[in-house]
């Protein structure tokens, strides 16, 4: 099988730890009139893509998204993917690892975890526009680089979590079958991935850190997620 390569953040900060990544950047500058080709991948860190127009294709985990207009994609670490964007597209890339946003509160971690365990969301007009504006002001300060611009985007990703678990929650197709444990274990199995990706790459050295089969591990993420592990 070949080998699925890792990617890190380009852009670094030298004011910033060099634990610590974070960039954000205009999808139409990133294009400059050109249709964007990224070819299977996985990430060392998180990775949000919030498209105010767009069309192509993005595929996670090997499941294949159409892309369009008001839609936002969130990869955690780890995931895979590949992505076809056509020239015209324009939004927001904004990427970080954890040692840049790091909440030290438990319910700041589970909402990070809730919003990134759904890959992709279509949202209505208004709730885009709102999480637009977000994405706009954290972009500004990123290049304004003024005192305390690294506080202000760890605060405005806060706001952009609540609305990505708001938008969840309010799905119609939300699933309602994940019991406290499964969930308790599919949060345990991304706080691992989050610590260990760098070193641990296969599905059984997880389940042997959690314990578990890869049958019951499958099951976990399928019940939480609807995907499959791979081996």
């Amino acid at each position: 099988m070949k080998k699925i390569p890792i990617r890190q953040i380009r852009a670094v900060r030298p004011e910033l730890p060099v634990s610590e990544r974070f960039s954000i950047r205009k999808v139409q500058d990133l294009l400059d009139g050109k249709n964007l080709i990224h070819d299977l991948h996985r990430h060392d860190f998180f990775f949000m893509l919030a498209l105010q127009k767009g069309k192509g294709t993005h595929e996670i985990d090997f499941t294949a998204y159409e892309i369009s207009d008001n839609s936002v994609f969130f990869l955690r670490p780890g995931q895979v993917h590949q992505l076809q964007l056509t020239a015209g597209s324009t939004g927001y890339l904004m990427e970080f690892n954890n040692e840049f946003y790091h909440p030290a509160n438990k319910v700041s971690v589970q909402r990070l975890r809730s919003a990134s365990n759904t890959n992709f969301c279509q949202l209505e007009f208004s709730r885009f526009e709102k999480m637009h504006s977000v994405l706009a002001y954290i972009y500004q300060e990123y290049h304004d680089n003024q005192e305390g611009y690294q506080d202000i985007i760890k605060a405005n990703l806060d706001i952009l979590f609540i609305e990505l678990v708001r938008h969840k929650f309010n799905a119609e197709d939300l699933s309602t079958n994940v019991t406290p444990y499964t969930q308790e274990r599919f949060e345990q199995f991304l706080e691992m991935l989050d610590k260990h990706i760098a070193t641990n790459k296969q599905v059984s050295q997880y389940t042997a850190l959690m314990n578990l089969s890869q049958y019951q591990l499958n099951g976990i993420t399928r019940s939480s997620v609807n995907k499959l592990l791979l081996n």
